[in-house]
């Protein structure tokens, strides 16, 4: 069991990926203190960066921080950075995770073999993997064997699933995938479920090699993610992990000035728009026009559902308007 902290990366979604380069080297030097197993950096994207963010346009840019030896990730969402940028893989620290949509689920195995070729270690990161039927799921791990990648991680992308939405997933790729391949779970807090759905994923993933997201205070874009200093005092309790707690209690010192400004957690708008299974910036958008929770409500329940899993800012704009007039 394993944990993969994201908080340089989806936790950037609350401060716009500017943690400064004192603040990254903070909690990269926190994390590596607790012994966190994998540490995930920040996107690779081609454009975006600055001094101090956790964008990056190339691997050699996370390198400046002159990592010591550890295990590090970085994430690229497919269509976001070409294949062209990379260059033959000089730094086996460093590993790729691929997150793409159902819709480019061909595209993006390409890549990641592609990737592959070129030496790197790579994870493929299934957005939305609730919404995959059981026959599409089947197909995806047949063809994540054929690629052998370091990992599979089924994403909770909207944060509502249940436990038995879990173990039920877990259970199919479980029986399918190559045994060599590790299983993760990246999970999202909006119905106030992502410790206990992690706690399920555990328990049902004992003989497999597996792997849990998670993030320092829970930072994350909307209700924020599973925290870290929680997952970790549960596995040092009930599964003989030796985690530090403290180096992360640091960490939460430095976020807490950031979640002063601009806090995340658990509220019942985002609740709202995990029920109806809806990308969690509508009900964010909703939220500062100064609607109520009932008027939240019944302005998702008219989005169309194919539209509400991603997040469209004109459509929701003109939805808004539409109704005010």
């Amino acid at each position: 069991m394993k944990i993969l902290d994201c908080t340089l990366r989806d936790g950037g979604y609350i401060n716009n990926w500017d943690f400064g380069e004192d603040g990254i080297r903070l909690i990269l030097n926190n994390l590596i203190s607790a012994g966190i197993d994998y540490i995930e950096c920040g996107f690779l994207k081609e454009s975006g960066q600055s001094p101090g963010k956790t964008i990056f346009r190339s691997i050699e840019e996370l390198e400046k921080f002159e990592l010591p030896a550890w295990n590090y990730t970085l994430m690229i969402n497919y269509g976001e950075y070409n294949i062209s940028n990379f260059s033959e893989c000089k730094n086996k620290n460093i590993k790729i995770r691929t997150a793409f949509k159902k819709n480019y689920q061909r595209e993006a195995l390409e890549y990641i073999s592609k990737l592959q070729n070129l030496g790197y270690d790579v994870f493929v990161n299934p957005m939305h993997t609730n919404i995959y039927s059981q026959e599409e799921l089947l197909c995806l791990i047949d063809e994540v064997n054929k690629i052998k990648p370091c990992g599979l991680t089924i994403v909770d992308t909207l944060g509502n699933m249940y436990e038995k939405d879990v173990v039920s997933i877990f259970n199919i790729i479980n029986s399918n995938l190559d045994s060599d391949i590790p299983l993760g779970f990246h999970s999202h807090n909006s119905m106030q479920l992502s410790f206990s759905n992690t706690k399920a994923f555990l328990k049902a993933g004992m003989e497999r090699e597996i792997f849990i997201d998670s993030c320092v205070y829970g930072m994350g874009r909307g209700a924020g993610n599973l925290c870290t200093e929680l997952i970790t005092k549960y596995l040092n309790d009930n599964y003989s992990k030796d985690y530090k707690i403290a180096p992360l209690l640091k960490i939460i010192d430095e976020l807490k000035t950031i979640y002063a400004k601009t806090p995340w957690g658990y509220s019942t708008p985002y609740y709202i728009a995990a029920i109806h299974a809806c990308h969690p910036n509508y009900a964010g958008y909703l939220a500062r026009l100064g609607f109520s929770d009932e008027e939240i409500d019944k302005i998702i329940t008219k989005i169309p559902k194919d539209r509400r899993i991603s997040y469209d800012s004109e459509f929701i704009k003109n939805l808004v308007s539409d109704i005010n007039s």
